[in-house]
């Protein structure tokens, strides 16, 4: 395959390589600066290229919104329109729709900005249908990785329980529901602390509450980190790991962890509520939950910490996390996500370049790729999808439609 020279069975190879998890269709509609964008592709992976400031990312972004969240910048769903004259504009909003296709046939998505008179909010529709925001894990996965995201998982705790959690969210789609209500009852509960008098009932309430949120959610955490630890286990006995990527070791520590390996769920949780009761006279007392479990990260190999590897290495750590992840939804869950994969390949030498590419044309779902440049793509293993999205937008309306070659 070097110097770009292939032989007909390569060529066939690149040709057959399919997914069967992947986008079928993808429309924009005054989201960030794509007023009116639409896609018609195959089930082949996808590569956006073109200069800076013409929108990858941005993209990328939308097809994240498909799930749950706030997708892969945190932004608030205002922000996504970012003309002030669209945004104070009753009757304009921003939408995103996309089709579909899994193994059970074509599903249409779609989410958007609702607006009234009296607040915003993001709504999701499926086959036209509303549906809350949570059952969308139920239909598909996705997982991103990011420049950004390099950098904010080693910034704060917070944020590597994010992650963890954004992960988690895919072997149960109700997980970040459960983190955002653990969120809002603990600042409910501080509001009733700062009265002058007290609700003891109501008080009581919102700790069990609060209690079994806990359980639930360091549970779930749990539970996702034992199957990577499985599926850890099995490609090592069947010599299928990688040396390209660090096999990765993650683990959690924390009061309530530590508790639930030892004792009863029920039993826990009557220790949490205890303990909310003890700090509501002691303010710097801290309750023990899922928002001070303690995330640890190792490459397997030397037991090196990402805290504490460098660049290059912590880099090739979340990319193996993300890998391994996507692998265990698609052969214990059949559920393979749809990989985002935003200016990555500037960041990784010829020999990671290449790893990626080969694993990621073994995945059964699509992935996308940006970038400045389709040279660094020229290598891939199979057939890759390039569309010049620069192009789209000048020449073409703002519409692709697949086939084979680039534009």
């Amino acid at each position: 395959m070097s110097n770009n020279i292939l032989s007909f069975e390569d060529n066939f190879l690149k040709m057959k390589d399919t997914k069967t998890f992947f986008i079928k269709k993808l429309s924009l509609k005054n989201f960030r600066n794509h007023k009116n964008l639409n896609f018609n592709l195959k089930n082949s992976s996808i590569l956006i290229y073109g200069g800076n400031g013409c929108g990858k990312t941005n993209v990328l972004e939308a097809i994240s919104l498909l799930n749950q969240g706030k997708g892969l910048r945190k932004a608030n769903i205002e922000n996504y329109l970012n003309d002030e004259n669209i945004l104070n504009d009753e009757n304009k909003t921003w939408g995103i729709n996309a089709d579909f296709v899994g193994p059970n046939g074509k599903i249409n998505i779609g989410t958007g900005l609702k607006k009234t008179k009296y607040n915003k909010s993001r709504i999701a529709k499926v086959n036209l249908d509303y549906i809350p925001l949570s059952s969308l894990g139920e239909i598909l996965n996705i997982s991103w990785i990011t420049p950004q995201l390099c950098v904010l998982i080693l910034s704060s705790m917070s944020e590597k329980r994010r992650f963890i959690d954004r992960l988690t969210l895919s072997i149960d789609s109700l997980h970040l529901n459960r983190v955002y209500k653990y969120d809002k009852l603990f600042r409910q509960r501080n509001k009733i602390l700062m009265q002058p008098y007290s609700d003891k009932i109501w008080l009581d309430t919102i700790e069990t509450q609060i209690a079994e949120l806990s359980i639930a959610v360091i549970a779930r955490r749990l539970d996702l980190l034992e199957e990577l630890e499985n599926l850890y286990n099995i490609e090592l006995k069947n010599n299928h790991l990688t040396d390209n990527f660090p096999s990765v070791h993650i683990k959690i520590n924390g009061k309530i962890e530590k508790l639930l390996n030892e004792k009863p769920a029920v039993e826990v949780e009557d220790y949490i509520k205890s303990e909310l009761k003890k700090s509501r006279c002691d303010y710097e007392l801290d309750v023990p939950g899922p928002n001070n479990s303690v995330i640890e990260v190792f490459n397997r190999i030397d037991n090196k910490s990402i805290d504490t590897s460098s660049t290059g290495e912590q880099k090739l750590i979340l990319i193996s996390i993300i890998l391994s992840h996507a692998r265990l939804l698609n052969d214990k869950f059949n559920m393979a996500p749809i990989l985002l994969l935003d200016d990555i390949i500037e960041h990784l030498d010829r020999k990671h370049r290449l790893a990626l590419f080969l694993e990621v044309s073994r995945h059964n779902a699509q992935s996308w790729f940006t970038s400045t440049s389709k040279d660094a793509f020229s290598d891939y293993p199979s057939f890759i999808d390039k569309i010049n999205l620069q192009e789209i937008k000048e020449n073409f309306d703002g519409n692709y439609h697949f086939k084979y070659g680039d534009i």
